[in-house]
């Protein structure tokens, strides 16, 4: 009895340490062809990003978002220009197929008009957000420029912690403030 577990240990043993080599082998080739994307390519050091927005922030449940591009530039879906593409804006959702159109519904928000930025409006609770870059027909590149995914809190606006807001986030909102109270008057010194 002991001779056939003695015998049988080595092959056990490598039978579990070719299953495991087959299945990590199978993990990598899945984590790489997760990362190709369609036929247009990306430039190197192509980035997208959240602009005044981090991991774990808390925003009003209406809260304008900025995106972010370095190393290409931002054209309107359908446009043929080289190093380019337009923003789509994943909430709560996986990434899609990497190769093939991005959906369009709620979860999956474009902006191939070339907006740089969004009003959304979200439920209260925690919500999951990330950025992926289109090319002209909507497909992202190769390899794909997309932001980390980020988690957000929304909260009711009367519930929102003042310190919540970014100081320069509450700077831009105070220059917007003053330019539009200087607009405003300068166009009633000249309405006669």
């Amino acid at each position: 009895m002991r001779n056939e577990i003695e015998d049988r240990f080595p092959k056990l043993v490598n039978f579990v340490m070719t299953l495991l080599v087959v299945c990590g082998t199978y993990g990598v080739a899945l984590a790489e062809e997760r990362r190709t994307g369609g036929p247009t390519p990306s430039t190197e050091g192509a980035e997208v990003h959240f602009i005044d927005l981090k991991d774990g922030a808390t925003v009003p449940t209406k809260v304008t978002i900025r995106f972010g591009l370095r190393e290409m530039g931002v054209a309107p879906a359908g446009s043929e220009r080289a190093n380019s593409g337009h923003h789509h804006l994943l909430i709560d959702t996986e990434l899609p197929p990497l190769d093939q159109p991005i959906p369009n519904d709620f979860n999956h928000l474009h902006f191939g008009a070339g907006q740089t930025e969004a009003d959304i409006t979200l439920k209260p609770g925690t919500h999951t957000l990330q950025l992926l870059l289109g090319d002209k027909d909507h497909i992202p590149h190769n390899p794909p420029v997309m932001s980390p995914r980020i988690r957000i809190v929304v909260m009711e606006e009367r519930t929102v912690p003042k310190e919540a807001a970014s100081p320069e986030s509450t700077r831009r909102r105070t220059q917007a403030q003053n330019t539009r109270k200087r607009y405003r008057s300068s166009r009633r010194v000249r309405s006669y």
